[in-house]
This record gives C-alpha cells, structure tokens and sequence, in this order.
C-alpha cells in the first residue's frame, strides 16, 4: 500500500481572515444583546405599561414613580379612592402658556389612591369659582370632591386634561395634581 496525500476540498483561509470574522461575530451579538436589553438585568416590557410590568416581575406597577396619565373614572368605594388611569404625554404649549396633552392608547388601569393623598386642582377640573386664585394655580382639593368634578366635567374636556401623579413605594397614588387647560 502507498500513501497518497490526502487534499482537501476547503479552501485554507487565512489566520487573519478568521480573527476578522470573530470580530465580526463578537460585535454583531453583543450588538444584537445590547439593542434586546439581555444580559443587563433591564425587564423586556414597557415600563409604561403597568400591567405587563405587574405581570413579568410580579412587582406593584408604578411603585415609587411618577407618571403622566389622563384619568377616564374615579369613584369612591369602602373608604378607598380609585382611579381609572392611562399613560399621556405632555408638550408645552408656549403660544398659550398652558399643556398640550396627547393622550395614550390602550386599556386603562385600575389604581388606588393613598387614604391620605394630596390632590390639587388646577381649571377646568375645579371650576372657575376659586375667589383670589388664578385658573392656572393648583389649589387643595379633597378626593371626594375630585370625585364630584371629575364626573361633573364634559366627556370631551375630562378627556383632554392630564394628570401628574405621584406613587407610593407600593403603587398607590400619594399626589394628583391636574394640568391646567384654558
């Protein structure tokens, strides 16, 4: 039996070659990890979404935040207050001095204010009537007359005014605070 070399059918590619297209490859999955959020310890879901929050981390939605949202319903119900929420936007309006709200799509989210929360009420939610108070100032209000204005508004204007909300480290609300609207 002879030897006969054995040749073979792959081209030899060089030691040069094959460093670049590790690189190439190292750059293109830590890229792709970078632009998924992996590997950072960042949750895949909106943070403006509560619900897949709540669901993904099992953690209270909004817990210790502050977001902007327009309210759709608030009602009163075994000593508690509740707030139908969903998260907006706000712009300046500098023409007119006031808020440009852009309100948020998808479903709103149920979410209970603290027995003690601060609730301050700019117009047109508390009306025209405050005597020596400017349409644009936030004056104290109680939840229940919240409650009352809230509901006492056009659909129209109750949808087009935003609300700065404070939570507490368990996802209550602890401050309301409206945005005024000429």
């Amino acid at each position: 039996m002879s030897a006969t070399p054995v040749t073979s059918v792959m081209p030899v590619i060089s030691a040069s070659r094959r460093w670049g297209a590790m690189r190439l490859l190292s750059v293109v999955a830590f890229g792709s990890l970078a632009l998924t959020g992996c590997g950072e310890g960042k949750e895949p879901t909106d943070p403006a979404d509560p619900t897949a929050v709540a669901a993904s981390t099992g953690r209270t939605p909004w817990a210790g935040t502050k977001q902007f949202v327009t309210v759709d319903k608030a009602w009163a119900e075994g000593g508690l207050t509740y707030l139908s929420v969903r998260p907006a936007e706000k712009k300046v309006n500098t023409q007119f001095d006031t808020w440009e709200i852009i309100p948020g799509t998808g479903a709103f989210t149920m979410v209970t204010m603290t027995k003690d929360a601060r609730v301050l009420l700019t117009a047109p939610v508390r009306g025209d009537d405050a005597s020596g108070a400017g349409r644009g100032e936030p004056l104290p209000s109680s939840q229940a007359e919240f409650v009352t204005l809230l509901a006492q508004l056009d659909p129209g204007t109750a949808a087009g005014v935003g609300y700065d909300l404070s939570f507490d480290g368990q996802g209550r609300v602890a401050k309301l605070q409206s945005l005024y609207r000429p």
